[in-house]
Protein backbone atom coordinates (compact mmCIF):
# COMPACT_ATOMS: atom_id res chain seq x y z
CA UNK A 1 0.00 0.00 0.00
CA UNK A 2 1.12 3.33 -0.89
CA UNK A 3 2.81 5.48 1.74
CA UNK A 4 0.29 8.20 1.63
CA UNK A 5 -2.37 6.01 1.54
CA UNK A 6 -1.28 4.38 5.27
CA UNK A 7 -1.13 7.76 6.25
CA UNK A 8 -4.86 8.62 5.05
CA UNK A 9 -5.93 5.93 7.39
CA UNK A 10 -3.53 6.32 10.54
CA UNK A 11 -4.60 9.98 10.29
CA UNK A 12 -8.41 9.11 10.08
CA UNK A 13 -8.06 6.38 13.37
CA UNK A 14 -6.01 9.15 15.40
CA UNK A 15 -8.50 11.86 14.56
CA UNK A 16 -11.49 8.96 15.67
CA UNK A 17 -9.35 8.15 18.96
CA UNK A 18 -9.29 12.10 19.69
CA UNK A 19 -12.45 12.53 18.83
CA UNK A 20 -14.23 9.91 20.78
CA UNK A 21 -11.74 10.51 23.82
CA UNK A 22 -11.51 14.69 23.49
CA UNK A 23 -15.06 15.24 23.31
CA UNK A 24 -16.82 18.24 20.88
CA UNK A 25 -13.56 20.65 21.44
CA UNK A 26 -11.04 18.34 20.48
CA UNK A 27 -13.08 16.74 17.86
CA UNK A 28 -13.03 20.02 16.13
CA UNK A 29 -9.49 20.28 16.66
CA UNK A 30 -8.44 16.47 15.57
CA UNK A 31 -11.12 17.46 12.05
CA UNK A 32 -8.77 20.55 11.38
CA UNK A 33 -5.64 18.92 11.71
CA UNK A 34 -6.86 15.96 9.27
CA UNK A 35 -8.48 18.44 6.83
CA UNK A 36 -5.50 20.04 6.56
CA UNK A 37 -2.98 17.27 6.55
CA UNK A 38 -5.52 15.55 3.93
CA UNK A 39 -5.16 18.65 1.45
CA UNK A 40 -1.48 19.19 1.87
CA UNK A 41 -1.23 15.19 1.06
CA UNK A 42 -3.47 14.86 -1.91
CA UNK A 43 -4.65 18.53 -3.27
CA UNK A 44 -8.15 17.50 -4.77
CA UNK A 45 -11.21 19.72 -4.08
CA UNK A 46 -13.58 17.16 -5.07
CA UNK A 47 -13.27 15.29 -1.13
CA UNK A 48 -14.99 18.84 -0.20
CA UNK A 49 -18.18 16.91 -1.86
CA UNK A 50 -17.42 13.79 -0.36
CA UNK A 51 -16.69 15.69 3.14
CA UNK A 52 -19.85 17.61 3.06
CA UNK A 53 -22.20 14.99 2.20
CA UNK A 54 -20.80 12.73 4.62
CA UNK A 55 -21.46 15.41 7.49
CA UNK A 56 -25.14 15.66 6.32
CA UNK A 57 -25.73 11.97 5.72
CA UNK A 58 -24.11 11.41 9.19
CA UNK A 59 -26.29 14.50 10.72
CA UNK A 60 -29.05 12.13 9.54
CA UNK A 61 -28.34 8.86 10.26
CA UNK A 62 -26.82 9.55 13.78
CA UNK A 63 -30.01 10.96 14.48
CA UNK A 64 -32.13 8.52 13.20
CA UNK A 65 -30.36 6.24 16.19
CA UNK A 66 -30.97 8.63 18.52
CA UNK A 67 -34.41 8.67 17.90
CA UNK A 68 -34.96 4.81 17.42
CA UNK A 69 -32.39 4.19 20.85
CA UNK A 70 -29.84 2.70 19.02
CA UNK A 71 -27.68 5.13 20.44
CA UNK A 72 -27.79 7.88 23.46
CA UNK A 73 -25.44 10.81 23.41
CA UNK A 74 -26.92 13.03 26.57
CA UNK A 75 -27.82 15.79 23.93
CA UNK A 76 -31.07 16.36 21.69
CA UNK A 77 -29.03 16.78 18.46
CA UNK A 78 -25.77 14.30 17.89
CA UNK A 79 -22.64 16.08 19.37
CA UNK A 80 -20.31 17.36 17.23
CA UNK A 81 -17.41 14.87 17.78
CA UNK A 82 -19.58 12.21 16.08
CA UNK A 83 -20.33 14.46 12.81
CA UNK A 84 -16.77 15.01 12.88
CA UNK A 85 -15.40 10.97 12.79
CA UNK A 86 -18.14 11.21 9.69
CA UNK A 87 -15.90 14.47 8.34
CA UNK A 88 -12.83 12.55 8.87
CA UNK A 89 -13.96 9.04 7.32
CA UNK A 90 -15.40 11.17 4.32
CA UNK A 91 -11.37 11.45 3.83
CA UNK A 92 -10.61 8.09 3.61
CA UNK A 93 -13.07 7.34 0.70
CA UNK A 94 -11.18 7.68 -1.99
CA UNK A 95 -7.72 6.81 -0.91
CA UNK A 96 -7.05 4.21 1.85
CA UNK A 97 -10.64 2.87 1.39
CA UNK A 98 -10.19 3.07 -2.82
CA UNK A 99 -9.81 -0.42 -3.06
CA UNK A 100 -13.93 -0.88 -2.42
CA UNK A 101 -14.73 1.23 -5.24
CA UNK A 102 -17.15 -0.07 -7.77
CA UNK A 103 -17.34 -3.12 -5.21
CA UNK A 104 -20.18 -2.54 -3.37
CA UNK A 105 -20.45 -6.00 -2.14
CA UNK A 106 -17.42 -5.79 -0.90
CA UNK A 107 -18.07 -2.49 1.25
CA UNK A 108 -21.01 -3.43 2.53
CA UNK A 109 -19.39 -6.45 4.40
CA UNK A 110 -16.81 -4.28 5.28
CA UNK A 111 -19.88 -1.77 6.95
CA UNK A 112 -21.19 -5.39 8.14
CA UNK A 113 -18.12 -5.91 9.92
CA UNK A 114 -16.36 -3.10 11.18
CA UNK A 115 -18.96 -0.20 11.83
CA UNK A 116 -20.87 -2.06 14.85
CA UNK A 117 -16.82 -2.26 16.02
CA UNK A 118 -16.23 1.45 15.94
CA UNK A 119 -19.45 1.76 17.48
CA UNK A 120 -18.98 -0.56 20.51
CA UNK A 121 -16.10 1.08 21.20
CA UNK A 122 -17.48 4.64 21.62
CA UNK A 123 -20.20 3.40 23.85
CA UNK A 124 -17.05 1.59 25.71
CA UNK A 125 -14.19 4.05 25.71
CA UNK A 126 -16.52 7.41 25.51
CA UNK A 127 -19.54 9.18 26.30
CA UNK A 128 -21.80 7.27 23.78
CA UNK A 129 -24.64 4.70 25.22
CA UNK A 130 -26.95 2.58 24.31
CA UNK A 131 -31.07 2.80 24.23
CA UNK A 132 -31.85 -0.47 23.51
CA UNK A 133 -30.14 -4.13 23.88
CA UNK A 134 -26.31 -4.05 22.67
CA UNK A 135 -27.38 -6.55 20.13
CA UNK A 136 -29.93 -4.91 19.29
CA UNK A 137 -28.26 -1.86 18.41
CA UNK A 138 -25.19 -3.40 16.84
CA UNK A 139 -27.18 -5.42 14.45
CA UNK A 140 -28.84 -2.18 13.18
CA UNK A 141 -26.34 -0.50 12.98
CA UNK A 142 -24.15 -3.28 10.70
CA UNK A 143 -27.77 -3.32 8.50
CA UNK A 144 -27.50 0.62 8.05
CA UNK A 145 -23.34 0.62 7.45
CA UNK A 146 -23.85 -2.26 5.43
CA UNK A 147 -26.51 -0.53 3.23
CA UNK A 148 -24.53 2.50 3.24
CA UNK A 149 -20.84 1.52 2.32
CA UNK A 150 -22.65 -0.17 -0.50
CA UNK A 151 -24.59 3.09 -1.62
CA UNK A 152 -20.75 5.12 -1.60
CA UNK A 153 -18.77 2.27 -3.09
CA UNK A 154 -21.45 1.55 -5.97
CA UNK A 155 -23.06 5.30 -6.34
CA UNK A 156 -21.00 8.31 -4.12
CA UNK A 157 -17.46 7.45 -5.04
CA UNK A 158 -17.43 6.45 -8.37
CA UNK A 159 -19.57 9.94 -9.28
CA UNK A 160 -17.16 12.04 -7.23
CA UNK A 161 -14.36 10.37 -9.36
CA UNK A 162 -16.32 11.17 -12.56
CA UNK A 163 -15.96 14.82 -11.75
CA UNK A 164 -13.41 16.88 -13.86
CA UNK A 165 -9.97 16.28 -12.31
CA UNK A 166 -8.32 18.98 -13.86
CA UNK A 167 -10.56 21.62 -13.24
CA UNK A 168 -10.45 20.73 -9.67
CA UNK A 169 -7.33 20.59 -8.69
CA UNK A 170 -5.66 22.96 -6.03
CA UNK A 171 -2.66 24.68 -6.09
Amino acid sequence: MHYKKMANFALFVAGWWVALLGGNAMALIALFVVLMLHFFMWRDIRDIFLILGFIFCGFGVEWAFMLYGVQEYQSSLPPAWVICIWAMLATTVRYSLSWLIHKPLHAALAGLLIAPVFYLNSAYFGPAGWGRPVWQCLLSIALVWGLLAALISGVLAPLVNQMDAVENRVG
